[in-house]
């Protein structure tokens, strides 16, 4: 599939529509491997109440982005602002989705660029991240400039349950 026009808006309100497509896209993503804290098969309802409470914590602190291509929410990320003291320069870079038929054209490539510029209008100089060793992911952020910190064995079950090293990466922007 080709891509014609991607939009990348953020998002500061729910609306049932957002959730629906938003819970759309997190179902595709555990579905086809993406471990993001959810077992498969993930039911409608469990994305959902995931999403509305997201979507409610919303703020100076949380930022949601999603890519649009003809009105359908195709990708996602989310930008968590440090909020303690001593932690004012950094940001953590939490759940980056595409829709599997839409990978590979550079959709998350545009949610990071967004992501990195906004972390910089807030002052922010180091974004961290985390992922599961080997994933598809992983690649995107290798490509992107993060620097690999280490892993952590068995630190979260795959969406089959099985248990898989976390590896961590940082950015300075």
């Amino acid at each position: 599939m080709t891509i014609q026009h991607t939009a990348i808006l953020q998002i500061t309100h729910e609306t049932p529509e957002l959730i629906e497509q938003l819970s759309a896209l997190l179902i595709d993503s555990v579905e086809n491997g993406a471990s993001v804290g959810f077992l498969s098969p993930l039911s409608p309802d469990t994305a959902r109440f995931y999403w509305q409470n997201t979507l409610k914590a919303l703020g100076p602190d949380l930022m949601l982005w999603v890519a649009t291509s003809d009105d359908q929410v195709v990708g996602s990320v989310q930008l968590s602002l440090s909020t303690k003291e001593n932690g004012q320069h950094r940001a953590e870079v939490q759940k980056l989705f595409v829709l599997k038929v839409y990978r590979g054209q550079g959709i998350a490539n545009q949610l990071m660029q967004t992501l990195e510029s906004t972390a910089k209008e807030h002052a922010r100089t180091l974004l961290v991240l985390d992922t599961q060793v080997g994933s598809d992911a992983e690649k995107v952020y290798q490509c992107l400039g993060w620097m690999r910190v280490g892993e952590i064995p068995d630190f979260a079950a795959d969406p089959n349950g099985q248990l898989r090293a976390t590896v961590f990466y940082y950015k300075t922007l």
